[in-house]
């Protein structure tokens, strides 16, 4: 059974492909006349592989998580409570913002 470090790196790794895929959709939702406060999908960045669920973030919401790179946001619902290498750091309009702490936050920063 794996111990608490190799969880978190491998919640961390499937985030961060997640929050990769969401980087490239914030560099194209402009073009598609998306503007700072209208709202755009981006991919739920929580720790299921399998999950493609979308958020629905302005792209100042999403500049703002992402300013943070052990930040990531996630459908409602989709926080695991259980880990103790993250914590709901905002909870609100229909998704979830956690932070990564410990070994898991230098992983996140590691990652991008």
């Amino acid at each position: 059974m794996p111990g608490e470090d190799e969880r978190a790196r491998e919640a961390v790794s499937d985030q961060t492909r997640f929050r990769a895929a969401n980087d490239r959709l914030r560099r194209i939702v402009p073009g598609y006349g998306f503007k700072g406060g209208d709202r755009a999908p981006f991919i739920c960045e929580c720790g299921d592989p399998g999950c493609f669920e979308a958020v629905m973030l302005s792209l100042e919401e999403y500049d703002r998580v992402r300013a943070n790179p052990s930040w990531f946001v996630l459908v409602a619902g989709h926080e695991d409570h259980e880990a103790t290498y993250e914590r709901v750091v905002e909870a609100e309009r229909g998704y979830a913002t956690v932070e990564k702490i410990g070994f898991a936050a230098a992983e996140a920063a590691r990652l991008g």
